[in-house]
């Protein structure tokens, strides 16, 4: 609808739209969301004139920044060749685009695409499952995750995910899915500092594949570095240690990439970080930079091969996507890929992200409220805390004001949200990977104002 007010769109939003999330009351007692019509490089554009720098990259995708015309003119070539037609025959795009994956991902060369995250992990899911019931093994059913981890918003994924805000209210969840300890050293559930720890966290898993039996374990799923629980980055070892204790009892290993891929972390994908080979990558996020909704699900040959037989064996996977796959968004994943090769954006991510860190902690050590800054790539956690001695989290209220003051200053960030009562202290900064020095400046310099101002004005 061309020509409609500001005011109308506002008011429209308020009264139809049902925002992630975010508690509607908000919306009718303080000013309207921003309402965002373009975007270029690292920045969003809203209706009312202002030019944001989006220090979130949207919810963590936007890898190769906003205004790729190579991304849109991908996607009409796609539109005026072929629309659509789902994967139960096959088309161009979606075949280049699994060799293309495949290539990167030679361990797990296998591609089932579905549109977001969620899913993507629920086809990880489901397809373990039936593997282990395919070799004869039916009671191998559980999943192991972490605290603090997020999978995804299906009642599966989401049983998965280490959240108990998150959980709440929708519960009961999916039944076979057990957490164990993150690698938090800041908080370290055990009370231990690395490396003296002995990967107390990593051995959690092999305390709980013990309890449980491993003849009733199917898989352990984990983000290479905890994305929504706080940016956790675990130590170089654990994620080894756990792809170890993972083969010692024949329990598959998930690693879920959806928004560490791309490049995010300055690799392709994360646990290229770590050296682990895992059985199941999920992917998301990056993999279109959010251009169009799009994901993957990539599987060993092991487990691939489960699923061969004759056409009445009933072997074959029943999951089935309406749209995964769709040529659309395959034809802008390829150019999204294209995009992140030919800029070396994984080498940029690495550097960039250096520096990024390296700025905020100088800029922010005379802030008491300021515990720690940790990332990997350009994926940076701070924690913020009311004491540092005791450790005490900073209130949610002063997040929320963090935040504001953040976007009154120009700058969009983020913060851990729903993860644990208490304990959603942690602000988070992942701007497009095309970031250039001015823009890092820039940002640190809001960073610093915001909490600055927060902390001044705190009673």
């Amino acid at each position: 609808m061309e020509g409609v007010s500001d005011q109308t769109l506002a008011e429209w939003d308020r009264a139809f739209l049902w925002h992630p999330l975010t508690q509607q009351q908000s919306l009718r007692d303080r000013e309207p969301l921003p309402i965002i019509v373009g975007g270029e490089g690292c920045y969003v554009f809203t209706k009312d004139g202002r030019r944001l720098l989006d220090a979130v990259s949207g919810l963590w995708c936007v890898n190769v920044g906003y205004g790729r015309s190579e991304l849109a003119e991908a996607g009409a070539r796609q539109l005026r060749e072929l629309a659509y037609y789902p994967l139960t025959m096959s088309h161009p795009r979606a075949i280049e685009l699994a060799a293309k994956l495949a290539a990167f991902l030679p361990d797990t060369p296998h591609i089932y695409f579905s549109n977001s995250g969620s899913e993507a992990n629920e086809v990880a899911f489901k397809v373990v499952r039936q593997y282990w019931k395919q070799r004869g093994r039916p009671n191998k059913v559980k999943i192991l995750s972490r605290a603090r981890s997020y999978h995804g918003s299906t009642l599966g994924a989401l049983a998965a995910t280490g959240q108990p805000e998150r959980r709440r209210d929708y519960e009961p969840l999916a039944p076979g899915f057990l957490q164990v300890a993150a690698p938090y050293c800041y908080r370290c559930p055990f009370s231990l500092a690395y490396p003296a720890c002995g990967l107390a966290c990593a051995e959690d898993f092999r305390r709980r594949i013990e309890i449980e039996g491993p003849e009733t374990v199917a898989a352990v799923i984990v983000e290479p570095v905890t994305a929504g629980g706080g940016v956790l980055v675990p130590p170089p070892d654990y994620l080894p240690r756990i792809q170890a204790i993972c083969q010692e009892y024949d329990v598959k290993l998930i690693v879920d990439e959806v928004v560490t891929g791309f490049g995010r972390l300055g690799r392709m994908f994360g646990h290229q970080l770590y050296g682990v080979r895992p059985d199941i990558v999920t992917l998301a996020k990056g993999l279109a930079s959010g251009y169009m909704p799009i994901a993957a699900t990539a599987f060993s040959d092991e487990i691939f091969e489960a699923f061969l037989g004759a056409p009445d064996s009933g072997r074959h996977l029943r999951h089935v996507n309406t749209f995964g796959g769709h040529p659309v968004a395959a034809a802008v994943a390829l150019a999204n890929i294209g995009v992140i090769e030919r800029e070396d954006l994984c080498g940029r991510s690495r550097e960039q992200g250096r520096k990024l860190g390296a700025w905020l902690r100088e800029s922010l050590a005379d802030v008491p409220q300021v515990a720690e800054v940790r990332g990997e790539g350009l994926f940076i956690g701070i924690e913020l805390v009311e004491d540092r001695g005791q450790k005490f989290p900073l209130k949610d209220r002063l997040m929320r004001t963090i935040y504001r003051h953040a976007l009154t200053r120009g700058v969009i960030v983020g913060r851990s949200a729903d993860v644990e009562a208490g304990r959603n202290n942690i602000l988070i900064l992942a701007p497009p990977l095309v970031i250039a020095d001015a823009e890092m400046e820039a940002l640190v310099d809001v960073v610093r104002e915001s909490l600055v101002a927060t902390f001044r004005e705190a009673p």
